[in-house]
Order: C-alpha cells, then sequence, then structure tokens
C-alpha cells in the first residue's frame, strides 16, 4: 500500500503548481520589489487627454482594436456566455438607479465600494482590494465604471476599470442580489440618493 503522506504531498505539489500555472499576471499577489517591475508602472504624471465619458463612447463603439478583439471572442462563444459582454465591454444599466463614470488613480479605486443592505447584513459592492492587484502600480491611471440598482427587493450592479493608458480591462465584474426579511430592511430612497451623491461626485 503506498504511502499516504507521499501521495498526500503529491496531491498538494501537483494542485499548487496547476493554479500557479492559471494564475493571472494582473492579479498576482506578488509583491513587486521595485516600481519597475510593475506589470502596469505609475503613469500619475502622464497627460492623457481622453476623458472618462470619451472613453466610455469609444469602448461602446469599439473604436479600439483591444475591443474589437473582445468583441469577436465573445460572439463566438455561447448565447449564455455572451450575456457577460456588457461587463467585458462596459455597458451601463438602462435602469440603475447610480451610474459611476470616473478617471482617478488605482489608489482611489477602494473608496468607491457601495454599501447595501440586504434585508440580513451590511454587504459591500464591488468590494475591490488593491492588495488583490499588486503587479499595477497604486498611482496608475484608471477609468471607473460602476453602474448598479438598489431597491427594496434587489440589488443588481456591474463595474469594470481599464487601463487610462493601454485601454485594457483590469478588473470587472457583476452581481445579482435579492433582498431577505424584507419587513427588517432599512432601505430608503432618499439616503440611498445622498449617500450616492456623496460617494460619486465629482472630486
Amino acid at each position: 500500500m503506498k504511502n499516504p503522506f507521499l501521495i498526500s504531498s503529491f496531491v498538494f505539489i501537483f494542485l499548487f503548481s496547476f493554479s500557479m500555472y492559471l494564475g493571472s499576471p494582473v492579479y498576482s499577489q506578488t509583491t513587486p520589489s521595485d516600481k519597475n517591475e510593475y506589470l502596469h508602472p505609475a503613469n500619475k504624471e502622464k497627460v492623457i487627454d481622453e476623458t472618462v465619458d470619451e472613453f466610455y463612447l469609444a469602448l461602446r463603439d469599439l473604436k479600439y482594436p483591444i475591443h474589437q478583439e473582445v468583441f469577436q471572442r465573445y460572439k463566438q462563444k455561447s448565447k449564455q456566455q455572451q450575456r457577460h459582454l456588457d461587463t467585458a465591454l462596459f455597458k451601463e444599466m438602462p435602469d440603475a438607479s447610480v451610474n459611476v463614470r470616473k478617471k482617478i488613480l488605482f489608489n482611489e479605486v477602494e473608496k468607491l465600494n457601495y454599501i447595501t443592505f440586504d434585508g440580513n447584513i451590511l454587504r459591500t459592492y464591488p468590494n475591490i482590494d488593491i492588495n488583490y492587484h499588486q503587479t499595477v502600480s497604486p498611482d496608475r491611471q484608471v477609468y471607473f465604471f460602476y453602474s448598479f440598482k438598489d431597491t427594496e427587493k434587489e440589488f443588481k450592479g456591474n463595474y469594470a476599470i481599464y487601463d487610462v493608458e493601454t485601454k485594457e480591462m483590469m478588473a470587472g465584474g457583476s452581481t445579482y442580489m435579492p433582498k431577505l426579511n424584507l419587513t427588517m430592511n432599512t432601505y430608503d430612497k432618499e439616503s440611498l440618493e445622498k449617500v450616492a451623491k456623496g460617494m460619486y461626485s465629482s472630486s
């Protein structure tokens, strides 16, 4: 009978190696020892004239080759997978409570996390933590988009972060959350609008 310890060790080494093989460099948690090692180095002082609104229109019009490639890649997928196209090529929700467009530094995105009450506990979305993006310099310019609808019955939203210089998507996602225990829900439309205005107003 084979030694269980040797089998367990082999399985651990295999799984670790496999996870390292699948790891995305943008989301790597390896800490750069020098700022020049960032895959997306600091460009805080670089002048890039394109505004966030101009980029959003360019994104939706597929102006840049990198977005044309994303579009073609998704069109070859199943209809179910094509539903994620509006996240990969960010599109604002038509019935959103709040739409956010900002051109900021990467270290500022955490300030834009939104907290909602699901009827039971407080939840944060998109819950961005830049510590999970350590190959991106905190002083990298990015476009931040966030569109969500928060009602008594549900919360749904999607967000995306794009590199201002390369135009590539650095992070993004979407979520849907039904609200629980509605009688306990402290949702208030007027309060939501005040909070959103304070969080997302132009600086």
